[in-house]
């Protein structure tokens, strides 16, 4: 039995609030993205349900190879263990509108079968990004799965080359991941499913982060 008063565990997935009401759409980096929830009764039984009007890509959401390539694998044809493991935090603030090059990868320890968690804190056009170089590296070293906040972006603007060389490579991608920055180990287990879905190309997660006391 896990202990898990011996954890501290981390929620490190982002609050979707539907804009049902208002009219609103969620928010996703510069994008507004539509979420909406529609309630009614289930004549049966008489019990509350929901309606759920969105996309695949709002929120905290793993990105799976069928989101890039015709015929890459859904998020339900994905082993599970790809979705949890030992991962590294790496804190990229000291970089400012330009890429995170493989050096910088090498120098957090980030290795095989790792999940790569990264962060910056920055915003806009002062975000880091993930170098096409650092793409194929990530790719060479195996990491299992990679995951940013809205503070990094996945690649250059107008590129695809992180989507197309990892997902290529049956390697996810997490996006929209929040409170990294309150992670106070450099490793911690984490642990983001998505829902199992076939022909699903991308799926909303809880993320959160184990870290022993």
């Amino acid at each position: 039995m896990v202990d898990f008063s011996k954890y501290r565990v981390v929620d490190l997935s982002a609050e979707v609030v539907p804009g049902v009401l208002s009219g609103e759409r969620y928010v996703h980096g510069s994008g507004r993205r539509r979420f909406e929830l529609r309630r009614f009764v289930y004549a049966p039984d008489g019990t509350f349900m929901n309606w759920v009007e969105t996309e695949t890509h709002v929120g905290t959401h793993v990105e799976c190879p069928s989101h890039y390539l015709e015929g890459g694998k859904d998020v339900s044809s994905l082993p599970l263990v790809t979705f949890m493991g030992e991962a590294v935090v790496v804190d990229a603030k000291r970089k400012r509108a330009e890429p995170i090059n493989p050096v910088d990868l090498e120098s957090e320890g980030v290795r095989e079968g790792d999940i790569l968690l990264m962060f910056s804190g920055r915003s806009g056009e002062d975000r880091p990004f993930i170098g096409t170089e650092t793409a194929k590296w990530l790719v060479e070293t195996r990491v299992k799965m990679v995951g940013v906040d809205d503070s990094i972006a996945v690649e250059a603007k107008g590129s695809m080359a992180t989507h197309e060389y990892l997902l290529g490579n049956d390697i996810p991608i997490i996006e929209g991941l929040c409170n990294l920055e309150e992670l106070r180990r450099k490793r911690v287990l984490f642990i983001a499913l998505p829902l199992r879905v076939r022909g699903l190309d991308s799926s909303w997660v809880r993320a959160v982060a184990l870290e022993e006391l």
